[in-house]
């Protein structure tokens, strides 16, 4: 007959891994008072943007708590600037016509593919790839009395 009386013996509750990833956390919570903090406030999201610019990306913080990051001297990490502000920067280009055809600047670079754009509404309409700004030369003083 089967006993089902509780064993003695513990169970072995947690892996290799785990336990390394235990002693890991257990260190990083007795490490000296000068390192670096990862938390949101300190971490800016580029050089020139604090925060994110689209509810998709993740914050800075929490891509540097990934494992590819462990161990790696964050000062020697890429942070290049935030093309959001340089694009907004651009001014709007005016076309005589009620499409305008964007290809993302291919005498800059590769660009991206060919998008057709209404110009009917009197503002700026911007293009979904680069954020080019495109507007009907009809609408001109309109839109600029505006800004």
């Amino acid at each position: 007959m089967l006993s089902l009386r509780r064993s003695t013996v513990p169970l072995r509750q947690t892996s290799f891994i785990s336990r390394r990833l235990q002693s890991a956390l257990s260190k990083e919570s007795t490490s000296t008072p000068d390192a670096p903090a990862n938390d949101s406030t300190s971490l800016k999201q580029a050089p020139n943007r604090d925060s994110t610019w689209s509810r998709s990306q993740a914050s800075r913080s929490q891509v540097l708590n990934h494992a590819k990051f462990v161990q790696k001297d964050l000062s020697k990490q890429p942070q290049p600037y935030a093309a959001i502000d340089l694009i907004a920067k651009q001014p709007i280009r005016y076309i005589p016509d009620r499409i305008a055809v964007c290809q993302g600047q291919k005498q800059l670079g590769q660009g991206h593919p060919k998008i057709y754009i209404n110009l009917d509404p009197k503002r700026p309409a911007t293009c979904g790839y680069c954020g080019l700004r495109f507007a009907q030369e009809e609408f001109k003083q309109e839109i600029e009395a505006s800004e």
